[in-house]
């Protein structure tokens, strides 16, 4: 499971709607409700979780059951009468994550965020970038240059009406937009390097007179100075072939499309990769053959099938580890159910072989049972015989359980029947 803290935020939204759009398992953590209302219309309520990253005792239950962390908690990007985070904040979640199993915690942070500079938010977020270095867990800092809406808020139309701010002609900046920072985000996720940072920008850099030079002509007047924030001074800007290099695409969002505030930025051309590259490698457990049954899947899914199956074999008190799944006697269940996810079609079956590496040693058979719940996201597959595993159902939110009750498939269940007493 994916876990995105600072959920609600600029960066956190656009993270999180890309990565439902992948397909992706996905829980939205949050201070408290007044600071869900920016995912009102992104992602299930069942999927939003509350803690406050100053308190520490409030994330392990927001972050149970992490695979990989997102950290977007940056005080730059809040605004005016936001509340800005206190030190801990950052190496808080960082800790709970590890602590919670997480395998990459990837914090997003800012060029310019020094101890010395004159920007009062890049100082802020130096003392919340120091407090993640010091801990002992696998997490990557992700520096961003200048996000463009921080321009445009800042120095072209102000949100507060007011006027805006000069570029400071000795800088230099590479203006990169949300949507795509939060592809490349959920792109390095799988090949993040714990303790490194890495700095990404937009396709082009400007100096701050070339800059001033383009938004001079779309700044709108105003009375009185805004109190949105100018972008820091300095060169807070990365050269488009490191971000090439760091991500493995180059971004095609201009600034420029974005100024004309009765224009629509055209869409992003270059589809983004589910895992560090457009094809997701087979999982260790597939045996490479490509059987009728398996058509439907598609890449995508057939790797998570695989994998779930794979996690489920302890259930059954056996090893993942050199052994290989073969489908060449596996049908589907007559009557069965069937769900898209992942970009394919899985339908119940039956017959399915975990063998030995050599493929001569039949070391278990049965059948497989699954769970789709678009409402929340969730695709699960598990070895049938025990009933609904424990694990996979404690890992469901109350919506995706309460939903699998109403459908009646699993009537009998231990789980389900507990469920229903204890919710009427």
């Amino acid at each position: 499971m994916l876990v995105v803290v600072g959920a609600n935020g600029r960066t956190g939204v656009q993270i999180i709607r890309e990565a439902l759009r992948r397909g992706r398992q996905v829980r939205a953590v949050v201070r408290d409700d007044r600071d869900a209302r920016n995912l009102d219309d992104v992602i299930d309520v069942q999927s939003i979780s509350y803690a406050d990253p100053e308190h520490y005792s409030s994330l392990a239950p927001a972050l149970s059951g992490a695979q990989e962390v997102i950290v977007c908690i940056d005080p730059r990007t809040g605004g005016p009468g936001s509340p800005l985070y206190a030190d801990e904040a950052a190496p808080n979640v960082i800790r709970a994550a590890h602590e919670a199993g997480a395998k990459a915690i990837i914090y997003m942070s800012v060029m310019g965020a020094f101890r010395w500079s004159p920007n009062k938010m890049n100082r802020l977020a130096f003392h919340l970038d120091r407090g993640v270095r010091a801990q002992e867990a696998p997490w990557t800092i992700l520096r961003v240059s200048t996000y463009m809406d921080e321009i445009i808020d800042g120095h072209v139309r102000p949100p507060d009406g007011g006027k805006g701010h000069r570029i400071s002609k000795s800088s230099r900046y590479s203006p990169i937009s949300r949507r795509e920072v939060a592809r490349m985000a959920l792109d390095y996720l799988p090949k993040a390097v714990a303790g490194r940072q890495v700095c990404v920008g937009g396709p082009e850099i400007f100096t701050g007179i070339e800059l001033e030079t383009l938004l001079s002509r779309w700044r709108k007047p105003g009375r009185r100075t805004t109190k949105f924030p100018p972008v820091p001074r300095g060169d807070v800007s990365v050269m488009p072939e490191s971000t090439h290099v760091t991500i493995g695409w180059t971004p095609q969002d201009h600034i420029a499309a974005f100024l004309d505030p009765t224009g629509t930025p055209a869409a992003a051309t270059e589809p983004p990769p589910v895992y560090a590259r457009p094809e997701p490698s087979p999982h260790p457990t597939d045996a490479g053959k490509d059987y009728k049954i398996q058509k439907p899947w598609g890449s995508i899914l057939r790797r998570v099938i695989h994998d779930q199956l794979a996690q489920d074999l302890s259930r059954l008190g056996l090893s993942p580890d050199n052994v290989l799944f073969d489908f060449s006697r596996a049908r589907t269940v007559k009557g069965g159910r069937s769900a898209a996810a992942h970009e394919g079609t899985f339908t119940a079956i039956n017959n399915v072989r975990v063998v030995d590496q050599d493929m001569n040693i039949c070391i278990h058979s049965g059948s497989v049972d699954f769970m789709r719940d678009k409402l929340a996201e969730e695709f699960r597959c598990w070895w049938t015989g025990d009933g609904i595993p424990e694990p996979i159902w404690r890992d469901l939110d109350m919506g995706a359980q309460r939903r699998m009750v109403a459908l009646g498939h699993w009537d009998g269940d231990p789980l389900i029947e507990a469920f229903r007493k204890l919710n009427g």
